[in-house]
């Protein structure tokens, strides 16, 4: 992984990266001792849980319960599998005289042609993350032949949080299963408050992609 401090923007790129590593055993470690029956584990808790690992962007309070309450970010898209397609998604709210400026958020996440049965039809769903900066994604990539690639943009939260020797965007599967990406690249700003990563893509194992549609974004 490559760093780079240019105009007080701290620019990343990377391809594959040792967080996998540092990730996966907890987590194998905690499925392990999981009772099989149980519903997802919240991804934060699971972070949480491993004092040595990084966690997640959290969004600030007053976006959590001015805005989030009771709205649902979200975009859906019917995709055919022979051509692909592309499903957007844009979230910009206001916040007048907010240090930290108006909130925004741009994702734009690409299937792939050929992900599926050409000639199937299937709905596609972006959603983000109450919360987190997150999104939940339908159907799961584990469903697909070839991997979603995903942008992610956010501006309008403190970047000063973010460390970048563990700044990273990854995937988080049912059960808590996590895996890192690779992404033509992975940036933030400080002095602007903003973030984003370009191009990611699921790292898969020779076995496959996990059940799971989670995106999110780790300091």
């Amino acid at each position: 992984m490559k760093i780079e401090n240019i105009n007080n923007k701290y620019i990343i790129k990377h391809t594959m990266k040792t967080l996998l590593s540092l990730l996966v055993l907890p987590a194998l470690l905690l499925l392990g001792c999981a009772d099989n029956s149980s519903d997802l584990t919240s991804p934060v808790e699971l972070i949480n849980q491993q004092s040595s690992s990084p966690i997640f962007i959290q969004f600030p309070a007053d976006l959590a319960e001015d805005f989030f309450g009771e709205t649902e970010y979200s975009a859906e898209k019917l995709i055919k599998g022979k051509t692909g397609g592309m499903i957007k998604l844009d979230v910009i709210i206001p916040r007048p005289g907010n240090p930290l400026g108006d909130f925004e958020v741009h994702a734009k996440v690409i299937v792939q042609k050929n992900s599926f049965t050409a000639n199937d039809n299937r709905t596609f769903t972006v959603s983000l993350d109450p919360e987190y900066c997150m999104l939940n994604i339908t159907p799961s990539p584990s469903t697909l032949d070839k991997q979603l690639i995903v942008d992610l943009y956010v501006k309008g939260i403190d970047a000063s949080q973010i460390n970048p020797d563990t700044f990273d965007f990854i995937f988080i599967g049912d059960n808590s299963d996590i895996m890192e990406t690779e992404s033509e690249t992975l940036k933030f700003s400080v002095e602007a408050n903003w973030f984003r990563v370009k191009g990611a893509e699921i790292i898969a194992p020779t076995d496959g992609t996990p059940p799971g549609a989670r995106y999110a974004f780790i300091r």
